[in-house]
């Protein structure tokens, strides 16, 4: 909702990475004709991180390195040039990062000046498909705590064991009031709810 002012916060509070949140910098700051291996590979690892584990945003654009005083923190804004194109380049990369694909990740473009540059910030919920899979090194990572650590054998075991899960939305259904001819009002309400899950 905020924009870049809230990217500015993030670097004035010397915002940390987190279990939800994690800063990447475009390895060619969206410059090349192609979205660059190192961010695909970022990519990749982020949606199995995240997608395995709780879900969390990558805000790319921002550079956060690790400072021996001050730790993983937010430090500049590194702007991504012509934002948009890198929404579309990250769509377009986001089905042959992961094996199964995770098909709820989004990406929003924060623009910041002309000719176009600024920010890109990818949401990745947790996936009811899990676990995925990188493409390229298959290997299957969680986050934990700031990091994106490969999973150990006995938490792969139990990914694989776990008995899929229904995942529930509900919403209300109304008619329109009609007027009766004895003065009463009739209008009908109703419930509904459905599964987008594996499970039953």
């Amino acid at each position: 909702k905020e924009g870049e002012k809230a990217l500015d916060d993030f670097i004035i509070d010397r915002q940390s990475e987190e279990l939800f949140l994690d800063f990447k910098r475009s390895a060619d700051d969206g410059k090349g004709k192609k979205l660059h291996d190192t961010d695909r590979a970022n990519l990749s690892k982020a949606i199995s991180g995240f997608g395995n584990s709780e879900g969390g945003l990558i805000v790319w654009g921002v550079d956060c390195r690790n400072d021996v005083a001050e730790g993983d923190v937010a430090r500049c804004k590194v702007p991504i040039e012509n934002p948009k194109r890198f929404v579309s380049r990250l769509e377009g990369a986001v089905s042959g990062c992961t094996i199964p694909a995770h098909s709820h990740v989004r990406h929003h473009a924060v623009e910041a000046g002309s000719p176009p540059i600024g920010f890109v910030v990818t949401y990745i919920p947790k996936s009811y498909l899990a676990p995925h899979q990188t493409v390229g090194r298959y290997q299957y990572y969680m986050r934990a705590g700031s990091d994106f650590v490969p999973v150990p054998h006995a938490v792969l075991s139990g990914l694989f064991g776990r008995h899929p899960q229904p995942f529930i939305f509900h919403n209300w259904i109304n008619s329109l009031p009609e007027i009766q001819s004895d003065r009463s009002v009739h209008v009908s309400i109703g419930f509904a709810m459905w599964n987008q899950g594996p499970g039953i």
